[in-house]
């Protein structure tokens, strides 16, 4: 799967609804997606793990090739050596040997280049799986920015609200329509919102800077409004109809599991035998009683080697074998669970983020009527800081719903294996 086709998938469930030109500031979603895919620790890290697998697996292949030896001696003998005419030994011998090896038989270098292909293919799944998991990371972080400034952007309006509160108390307390308790909890109820719109900064700036850490890059200021689509994801059955063999972390799983039977295989065919072919050519100024400055030689070699540790070894790495299969089992009941509670948390932040809405629409209604009410003389001023204090908590409580509902259905794509999906059908 593409970083472009994940992070499209994942931009769909984000809908804006901006106010201005400022809410345009904050980058698309795709691009932190697309900036933690090279920069992200853990994506770095996995990309080197894989590049290391790679080149393991290299290595084993080149076990098999062909070997090539040129070694040159020099001597000096104490003595000249002569049969006849024929020099046996001169005084300063030069030998070069040029040799060559190639191994044609080696059952257990086979299934370690067998495992270590299994490994590498576990490392590129894995790689995928992290993939993964880095954008499902700056997918909620990204949410999380925009919830915080939301909730910033409220404080800030009811900080606005409770100053004209104040300023119309005093007013009425000098013309003799308030008393100076009103205007104490007026002031009061200033010095509280204040503390509010200082408490959202801190959060957007812990939001931000996660942002930042987990995708490599520094977002600009500035967030789009939260307005969650409350349409239901598709059935259940549909999304487990998908299948866990194919997630990356499976696969992964399951590729390890090869690569630990295969290892297990290499153990015990260390003691069969092997089958090598060796090739020597001689060049030297002892021509001896042959009479040749160039001999060569070649070698065809049958071992077998009996070695009762690699009984043992095998006997143990087929534990090893039993323990990555349960891994694996493990690992795909894991995603089938994780897929299923995802869905539900879908439908339940749905109905959380409906009866949120519900809240915001009941608790501006009573505030705005304890104004009313307050100034018709009717009511309290502790009535209308009340009925304002429960219009921001449920303000709150709605862009914190939005900003779950939208992060669940990126978190349902991450646990099918895939955020390139549409968000209406599985």
């Amino acid at each position: 799967m593409s970083v472009r086709s994940t992070i499209l998938g994942a931009s769909t469930l984000l809908l804006f609804a901006l106010s201005g030109a400022d809410a345009l500031a904050l980058e698309p979603l795709d691009t932190f997606v697309s900036s933690a895919k090279t920069r992200n620790f853990d994506a770095r890290e996995q990309r080197a793990l894989t590049a290391q697998r790679e080149t393991e697996a290299d290595a084993s292949r080149v076990k098999l090739l062909p070997t090539l030896g040129v070694t040159g001696t020099y001597t000096r003998n104490q003595f000249e050596a002569r049969v006849a005419d024929k020099l046996i030994v001169p005084e300063n011998q030069v030998d070069l040997y040029l040799t060559a090896n190639v191994t044609l038989v080696d059952v257990g270098q086979w299934e370690r280049i067998g495992a270590s292909n299994r490994t590498r293919e576990a490392a590129d799944s894995r790689a995928k799986s992290t993939s993964l998991d880095v954008a499902r990371l700056v997918v909620r972080d990204y949410y999380q920015v925009v919830a915080a400034t939301s909730v910033l952007s409220s404080a800030e309006r009811t900080l606005e609200t409770s100053e004209k509160n104040l300023a119309f108390v005093t007013t009425r307390k000098e013309a003799g329509f308030a008393q100076e308790l009103d205007q104490k909890r007026a002031e009061a109820e200033v010095a509280r919102n204040r503390q509010l719109v200082a408490d959202a900064g801190y959060q957007v700036a812990v939001a931000r800077r996660a942002l930042e850490t987990d995708s490599g890059k520094k977002p600009a200021d500035g967030a789009p409004q939260l307005d969650a689509d409350l349409t239901p994801e598709g059935p259940l059955a549909e999304w487990e109809g998908k299948g866990a063999d194919g997630h990356p972390s499976v696969r992964a799983a399951a590729d390890e599991a090869r690569a630990a039977e295969r290892q297990a295989t290499a153990t015990r065919a260390q003691l069969l035998p092997t089958l090598a072919l060796g090739a020597q050519n001689r060049f030297t100024n002892a021509t001896g009683f042959q009479d040749r400055s160039s001999i060569y030689a070649l070698t065809a070699t049958v071992a077998i080697r009996f070695d009762a540790s690699s009984i043992v070894t095998g006997s143990a790495q087929d534990d090893a074998v039993a323990v990555a299969r349960v891994r694996e089992d493990r690992t795909r009941q894991a995603t089938k669970d994780r897929l299923y509670l995802a869905w539900y948390a879908v439908r339940t932040q749905i109905d959380k983020a409906k009866a949120a809405r519900a809240g915001v629409e009941s608790n501006r209604l009573a505030a705005r009527l304890a104004r009313q009410r307050y100034e018709a003389g009717t009511a309290t001023f502790l009535d209308v800081t009340t009925a304002e204090r429960d219009a921001f908590v449920a303000d709150v409580t709605r862009i914190q719903a939005d900003s779950d509902l939208l992060f669940a259905r990126a978190d349902l794509r991450v646990a099918a294996g895939n955020l390139d999906i549409d968000r209406r059908t599985p």
